[in-house]
């Protein structure tokens, strides 16, 4: 059995893990690298007298391509660990402007691993299973700060002490990939039990914990552990949370990012390093900065040119006999079948993209669109097996959140293979797809009902499979039936339209899918979202709106008996997940982020802001809010409003089944 490479760390000198027969060995090498500086013919001989004078540096002149084609400059040879002094000594050279350079910002292990054309956790097939790498998850609870319960692989410990301390040494030094949650430092407060009670779980701390904003949003990132020779992971990375260890290592595979970095970084972020390895394979230079800048348009050009995905807004209601049918990957597959890329997009090619002034050269494969090809075809391998196989939906899981964001980094100010008159093609191309597609339901005797971007729903009595292949071939992008509904309500938004991603559909195989009700939300108690699985447990038996309708009766009863037994909830059911996003003294009203922060200070207990606290709500009004069990009793007052909120969702799918009255008082929703 040949050794697999499941990671690597270094700089200068690169130490690769590999993998046989269950066991991990390491293995070191030098590290050399590279940068390259174009410019002027004068500047370059300018920049080769100061490397001259500085004796530090080799350098030759040499010919190399990026993605618009040759040029000529310097390469020049560099420890990786002094790239960065000597770009920003090559930058005051020039004074900001004078040189263009290459190759200087890239993660060492992915440039090691794609020059060498190696890989991460390789596999001959999508099907096969990854490489047998042992793994442990440690994670527990905390009171204010304090470790108070400890979970270990599938055993769980109410008691801290030196038993706990040894079953936790013992799985760490059993295991290469040890999975830990930090939150409240759960993890590295274990870590220090351990080495103050004579055990030596070698660990260092890695990058402190921070808060970052992300699409608007504040969200607090947990400090990092490293334990030498173990693969830490923070339980806490997005990533893993939405794809587990099978979808990490897929991930760091696509992208030839170390599976720890994988972890840290944004699936945007892996689509980047994935463009980068391919470039490096490709002997395709990459820049340092993004210099590629919009082309000046009229105000009129901008207007037309900078629309985002179509929406066909729903009428809110409850619909029978509904078809939901998504485009696969529609904007990945649009730039790779489309051809769209930076140097394709010009005024010369032979594709007019539809609506915009733009046209795509299709002569040659374009940068993009042969870097992204792999990621689709995987994903799409991936998305149509998943349900053969855990290991199949995990990876699916991974590379869609990575497509997902490929789109968006051709937008990207910083995208380095980025521009934007490709983001507002593939958006351009990709309103002209659902709308081919909302005409060809009608044509086949559908009646589109809503639409967003890739998705469309749809009922009629037309033949579903012929409309999604005319779809496909007329497209060029893959389509599926997602779902068909025996029913789907619509809600309305406050202002009485349909809101888009708020809706209740019952499939044929019993199965609901939900979207933007207190079942999908983190910032309500566990009562709201077991009335609503419980009251969607007795629509669960209708197929039709009368049938609905006629729930409406043992709906209000459920409805009054779940609010007459609220005080017989256990305790922990009225704990809130709460978004801390400000300093205390930043909140203007007097709202329960700032009486947590008040009640935190009051027993010196540190809140980091971006983290989500969980508290139970013993008296609004007096701001007496429990953030460990310091206190008893319950606000039920305050519950009370958040369940009758979580009422509204179910009684307007009963009112919207009312007869002869679809749209019932849409007012009283609210």
């Amino acid at each position: 059995m040949k050794d697999i490479i499941i990671n690597a760390t270094g700089t200068d000198m690169m130490n690769l893990w590999n993998l046989r027969n269950g066991k991990v060995s390491f293995r070191r090498f030098r590290n050399r690298s590279w940068i390259f500086v174009s410019g002027t013919g004068y500047d370059l001989d300018f920049l080769a007298r100061q490397l001259d004078a500085s004796g530090k540096y080799s350098y030759t002149e040499a010919t190399r391509r990026n993605v618009y084609g040759s040029m000529e400059g310097l390469e020049i040879e560099v420890k990786p660990s002094g790239i960065k002094d000597l770009t920003v000594a090559i930058e005051h050279i020039g004074l900001g402007r004078k040189y263009s350079i290459f190759n200087a910002d890239i993660d060492p292990a992915l440039r090691f691993m794609s020059e060498r054309n190696l890989q991460f956790f390789s596999i001959e097939s999508p099907e096969d299973m990854d490489p047998p790498v042992s793994s442990v998850y440690v994670g527990g609870k905390t009171n204010l700060g304090t470790p108070v319960e400890v979970t270990i692989g599938d055993r769980r410990y109410r008691k801290i002490n030196t038993s706990l301390l040894s079953d936790l040494e013992f799985a760490i030094k059993d295991s290469t990939i040890v999975v830990y949650d930090n939150r409240d430092r759960l993890f590295e407060k274990l870590m220090k039990l351990m080495a103050m009670n004579g055990f030596n779980p070698g660990f260092s701390k890695g990058k402190q914990g921070s808060t970052y904003q992300s699409y608007g949003q504040v969200y607090y990132s947990n400090p990092r552990i490293n334990i030498p020779g173990k693969i830490t992971i923070e339980a806490d990375s997005f990533t893993y949370s939405e794809a587990g260890i099978a979808g990490l290592i897929e991930m760091s595979r696509i992208s030839t990012l170390p599976i720890v970095t994988a972890s840290t970084v944004t699936a945007g972020t892996a689509v980047s390093s994935m463009e980068e390895s391919y470039a490096i394979r490709n002997d395709i230079l990459i820049p340092l900065y993004k210099d590629d800048h919009e082309q000046a348009k009229s105000s009129s050009t901008l207007m037309e040119t900078d629309k985002g995905g179509m929406v066909l807004q729903p009428e809110p209601g409850t619909y029978t006999d509904v078809y939901e049918i998504d485009f696969s990957s529609m904007y990945p597959s649009i730039m790779v079948n489309y051809n769209l890329s930076p140097e394709t997009i010009n005024s010369n090619g032979d594709f007019r993209v539809p609506g915009l002034p733009y046209r795509v050269d299709t002569s040659r494969r374009g940068f993009l669109s042969l870097a992204l090809e792999n990621l689709l075809n995987t994903r799409l391998t991936y998305k149509a097996i998943k349900h053969r196989n855990r290991v199949y939906e995990q990876r699916d899981a991974a590379l869609k959140w990575m497509l997902l964001t490929s789109f968006g980094y051709t937008g990207y100010k910083n995208a380095k293979f980025g521009k934007i008159e490709v983001h507002e093609s593939i958006t351009a191309m990709g309103r002209w797809a659902l709308s081919r597609a909302i005409s060809l339901a009608i044509r086949h005797g559908f009646e589109p009902i809503h639409g967003i971007v890739d998705s469309l729903w749809i009922n009629g009595n037309g033949n579903i499979d012929s409309l999604l292949k005319e779809i496909a071939e007329e497209t060029r992008i893959g389509i599926v039936l997602d779902g068909h509904y025996r029913w789907i309500t619509f809600m309305p938004a406050r202002s009485g339209l349909g809101a888009l991603n708020r809706y209740v559909g019952l499939r044929d195989d019993g199965t609901f899918k939900v979207r933007g009700i207190e079942i999908r939300r983190s910032d309500v108690p566990q009562i709201c979202v077991d009335f609503q699985m419980d009251a969607l447990n007795i629509l669960r038996r209708c197929n039709t709106p009368g049938e609905i309708w006629g729930k409406k009766g043992e709906m209000e009863i459920f409805e009054g008996a779940y609010l007459k037994e609220l005080h017989t909830k256990p305790r922990e059911d009225f704990r809130v997940g709460i978004h801390v996003t400000k300093n205390r003294e930043e909140y203007r009203v007097n709202n329960l982020q700032k009486k947590i922060l008040e009640n935190a200070d009051r027993i010196g207990y540190n809140i980091s802001i971006g983290d989500r606290v969980g508290v139970i709500v013993v008296n609004k009004n007096e701001g007496k809010i429990d953030l460990a069990d310091q206190y008893g009793g319950v606000d039920f007052q305050f519950y009370r409003k958040m369940l009758r909120r979580s009422f509204e969702p179910i009684d307007f799918i009963i009112s919207s089944c009312a007869p002869k009255n679809r749209l019932t008082n849409l007012t009283a929703f609210y």
